[in-house]
C-alpha cells in the first residue's frame, strides 16, 4: 500500500525521540527574521536517521513560517532516505505556498542532488545571507 503525500509527511507520533540518533544526527533551529525559520542539520542522513530528520522538519513547518531555510552544510552523508525526506518536504512546502531553501556547502549533499537529477527541484544557496537576500525565495501574489 502506498502512502499519499499528506500521510508521508504527516506530523510524527509523539513517542518518537530524536535522542536515539543524537550521536549521528544533530539539529538546531532558529528564526533569523519574522516568518523565517532556519534548521541546521549536522551528521549523517541515512535510513536510520531519516525518520528523525522528517520529524524535525515537520515541527519546523508546523510552526508556520513562510520560508524555511535548511542548512545542510554540516551534513557528512546524504542517502536515498534523506533525499526522500527533502523531496517530500519540498512538495509539502509548495502545496502550502511556502518556500524551502537549502544551504548546501557540503559536497556530499550537492553530489547526491546532482547525481540523482534532483538538483533543479530545489533552490540552493551557499549561505544564510544569500538565502535572506534572495528576492526569489518568497511567492509573489498574482492577480
Amino acid at each position: 500500500m502506498s502512502l499519499n503525500d499528506n500521510e508521508r509527511f504527516a506530523a510524527p507520533p509523539l513517542d518518537r525521540s530524536a535522542l536515539e540518533v543524537a550521536d549521528v544526527l544533530r539539529f538546531s533551529v532558529c528564526c533569523p527574521r519574522r516568518n523565517i525559520a532556519m534548521m541546521q542539520v549536522g551528521g549523517e542522513i541515512d535510513l536510520r536517521t531519516a525518520p528523525s530528520f522528517r520529524d524535525q522538519l515537520c515541527r519546523v513547518f508546523g510552526a508556520g513560517p513562510v520560508l524555511v531555510v535548511l542548512d545542510l552544510s554540516p551534513v557528512t552523508f546524504l542517502g536515498a532516505a534523506g533525499l526522500r525526506v527533502l523531496v517530500d518536504a519540498q512538495r509539502q512546502a509548495e502545496k502550502a505556498r511556502r518556500r524551502m531553501v537549502l544551504i548546501t556547502e557540503a559536497r556530499c549533499v550537492d553530489r547526491a542532488l546532482e547525481v540523482t537529477g534532483l538538483a533543479p527541484s530545489f533552490h540552493r544557496v551557499r549561505s544564510l545571507g544569500a538565502a535572506l537576500a534572495d528576492g526569489t525565495v518568497g511567492y509573489e501574489e498574482t492577480a
